[in-house]
């Protein structure tokens, strides 16, 4: 490190107006080249540098509404009339969104060279013009498709707003209908399935597996709290969801992609993803962190075995696993109620011994596995893979 750092904060000129802020200002990396980057002010500045220098790329795109872009008249310290998110299209670079806290919405698909106001369109599907956009977002998977949420909490309207567009912003269809009555604050495409979609509401986060047209709750332990931010994990493909005032929360998303009608109409055994297998201490507290340490618990360790049932089993379900020879090295039992569940190859306290004299158990090696769930007459199978520590490499 050279403990050196540089202001890259774009500016005009003195004697021009100057650039009004939010605060709470988007500045995002292009998908398509890590030095180029996006800000947003009343217009849409770019810099192809890393920050080093800025270029205007688009018009004052908000209301510019004087009496509530003057702060003094305004009698606020905050800046209005101020764009407060931004995306560029991962597919084709130069398509570029854009939302105010005004309310409008503007996509240019030529790197600024012209902008398109489709707010009114919104409007016409539903979506208030005057009301704060809290979200647009470039779908992943189609140049033309995008989505956009606008949040009406600050006038205390809580309706959910939540829309998407596949030609540009035309034309709109709202997705919001079996959303609860909680203003949207971020909207989420999957990496991996264009119909699986995560919404942020002021009581937590929401997934959708039919492209919007029905939602529910994606809470287990998370407590109700307005979710202001969410990202998918490259490299664990986990749904990191950030609040406001009750932290950061994970959950892996994988099951969720597998969750189809279809395979939701019998017993499902989901695949299991490759994991490798922590080396923790082997006696309890090992961090000696006393009682009252407050800390943050990792997730299970070892392989993480998801399952539904359709209805409730008669008896405990059983799972196995199995290494190449046909030898069993792990049996588990699993909840026999409805619903989605999650069993651990390693327990939930892992593979340590136990305490003093208690009976140690030697963790799985690296290598494949084959993963069998046994519920009545049922059996299903699954391939696993338990990786190589890359701490050991």
């Amino acid at each position: 490190t050279t403990r050196q750092r540089e202001r890259i904060a774009p500016t005009r000129p003195q004697g021009q107006p100057p650039l009004r802020f939010n605060w709470i200002a988007p500045l995002v990396l292009s998908p398509h080249d890590p030095k180029t980057l996006y800000a947003g002010a009343q217009v849409v500045l770019r810099s192809v540098d890393r920050g080093n220098h800025w270029q205007e790329i688009s018009p004052d795109i908000t209301t510019n509404d004087p009496d509530k872009a003057n702060r003094s008249a305004a009698g606020s310290a905050i800046q209005y009339c101020t764009i407060v998110t931004l995306s560029e299209s991962p597919v084709t670079a130069g398509i570029i969104w854009a939302g105010t806290d005004d309310g409008k919405v503007q996509v240019t698909r030529n790197a600024g060279v012209a902008w398109t106001d489709v707010t009114q369109n919104i409007a016409a599907a539903g979506g208030p013009a005057g009301v704060w956009t809290s979200r647009v977002y470039a779908s992943r998977f189609a140049p033309g498709t995008a989505f956009v949420a606008k949040t009406g909490r600050r006038p205390d309207n809580y309706n959910p707003y939540l829309f998407k567009t596949t030609d540009f912003g035309a034309t709109w269809t709202s997705i919001s209908s079996s959303l609860p009555q909680w203003p949207v604050n971020v909207i989420l495409e999957d990496t991996q399935n264009p119909s699986v979609l995560f919404a942020g509401t002021d009581i937590g986060v929401y997934v959708s597996n039919d492209g919007g047209r029905r939602w529910v709750a994606l809470k287990s332990n998370m407590p109700p709290a307005p979710v202001t931010d969410m990202v998918i994990h490259p490299r664990e493909q986990d749904l990191v969801a950030g609040t406001y005032g009750r932290g950061v929360w994970v959950v892996d998303i994988a099951p969720i992609r597998e969750m189809t009608a279809e395979n939701l109409k019998a017993p499902y055994l989901f695949t299991v993803k490759p994991r490798p297998i922590r080396r923790e201490g082997a006696l309890g507290n090992y961090r000696l962190y006393g009682d009252v340490f407050p800390s943050t618990p990792n997730e299970p360790n070892g392989l993480l075995i998801y399952y539904y049932l359709n209805q409730d089993a008669a008896q405990p379900i059983s799972i196995t696993l199995t290494d190449p020879s046909g030898k069993v090295v792990r049996t588990l039992q699993g909840p026999q109620q409805a619903g989605i569940h999650r069993v651990a190859s390693e327990g939930p306290t892992g593979f340590g011994g136990g305490g003093r004299g208690g009976a140690a158990r030697a963790p799985m090696p690296p290598g494949d596995y084959t993963v069998t769930l046994q519920t009545g007459e049922t059996r299903l199978t699954q391939p696993a893979r338990v990786l190589v520590r890359k701490d050991l490499l």
